[in-house]
């Protein structure tokens, strides 16, 4: 039997999304013959087709001439026809956003489940600031379908699954909360290139992850003359062009280090080492109404490095002021202050990141999320026999 994940994201990469689709495909294939990973190529350096014991990798799209919506709709014709072809020995059809759910969903025999970790319709807005409303409406048409006629929903927090029931006709039991998880690492390496005081921010640089906040907050500790900021973005250098600029208006380039597309294993290097991991995420709809699952979070605690972090409920969701620091969002002088806190507090640091680490053995390993996907597709495999 073939069960298909499809996602219209470059796989692998520095991203998040990408540490959350290897650990969904490794789930999924352990219920069939082979599994087959339908995904974005990204560039001509991963190849379109690919291997790996019984996981089958075929990549689509690496053209840069192809507009956002051009290449969704070429992505969707290939899941379609994917789908058509295999139709028959296709088990379960599992996918990650509507470009790759409407393939799916075309084929009402085939048994689907739609992991909704973001909304296309919230997340292009951040993209694309000046898209219409008439278009705004299309694409939460299109999510309502995929929503509708996918069998099963997943989604990574209570917040987003709230968003779902209060937004799309949906029954509410039809969702299935199962947040991200990190691996608890056995040992750490101290880089030979870090400062001797830093804290850390790693992951993306959209819109709403709020690293402006952390630096305006970072011009409040100015009399930490040793106090660094790492920086580990998951984008290409020339990504960060923007925040460069931002930096040098603030007068504190000397005081920011930038790492790029870093290894897992590296990274987590750097995130343990540091005094303090910083997770500024901002009080915007993406993050509020929506609702994630920060991985950032989840990571720093299997690190066990000390978290600072917005008071919002997806973060609330992970840590409590038991396990963390929280801060008012988007407030960089309370920022500051919590910092500043901790820093000067080592004691009561160490006691949070002690926590934070008994929670992640307690409830958000990988293997514990892996479990709940596991008992999800055996129901799903005899219920939809």
């Amino acid at each position: 039997m073939l069960n298909i994940y499809a996602a219209y994201d470059v796989f692998p990469s520095a991203k998040g999304s990408s540490t959350h689709i290897k650990e969904m495909i490794s789930e999924l294939a352990t219920h069939g013959d082979e599994l087959r990973l339908l995904c974005l190529r990204g560039n001509d350096k991963l190849p379109a087709v690919q291997r790996h014991d019984n996981i089958l990798i075929k990549r689509y799209y690496s053209e840069e001439k192809l507009n956002y919506l051009e290449k969704a709709s070429l992505f969707s014709e290939e899941i379609f026809l994917e789908v058509e072809r295999n139709a028959k020995d296709i088990m379960i059809a599992h996918f990650r956003d509507i470009w790759s759910g409407l393939g799916i969903v075309a084929h009402k025999d085939v048994t689907s489940v739609f992991e909704v970790n973001a909304l296309t319709s919230i997340e292009l807005s951040y993209r694309y600031p000046n898209l219409t409303d008439d278009f705004l409406d299309k694409l939460r048409s299109l999510e309502q379908k995929c929503l509708s006629d996918a069998n099963v929903i997943v989604t990574p927090s209570y917040t987003t699954k709230e968003f779902l029931v209060s937004n799309y006709t949906i029954p509410e039991k039809k969702i299935n909360v199962i947040p991200n998880g990190a691996y608890i690492p056995e040992s750490f390496e101290k880089p030979e290139d870090i400062p001797e005081n830093y804290i850390i921010y790693f992951g993306a640089l959209q819109p709403w992850q709020g690293i402006e906040v952390l630096l305006k907050a970072m011009t409040f500790l100015q009399d930490y003359k040793e106090l660094k900021l790492v920086i580990c973005s998951s984008v290409k250098e020339k990504a960060f062009k923007p925040l460069q600029k931002f930096i040098e208006k603030l007068e504190i380039t000397n005081r920011v280090i930038v790492k790029s597309k870093l290894q897992r294993e590296e990274l987590y290097n750097y995130i343990h080492y540091a005094k303090l991991s910083i997770a500024p995420l901002k009080a915007c709809d993406r993050n509020i109404i929506q609702g994630c699952s920060p991985l950032k979070i989840l990571e720093s605690m299997a690190c066990q490095t000390t978290i600072v972090a917005s008071d919002l409920p997806v973060v609330r969701e992970l840590v409590s002021e038991k396990e963390a620091m929280l801060f008012e969002p988007d407030r960089e002088l309370d920022l500051a202050r919590c910092i500043r806190f901790l820093l000067d507090s080592p004691e009561e640091s160490k006691i949070l990141s002690d926590n934070a680490l008994a929670r992640m053995k307690k409830e958000f390993t990988w293997e514990l999320q892996l479990q709940k996907l596991k008992k999800l597709y055996k129901e799903i495999s005899t219920y939809y026999e």
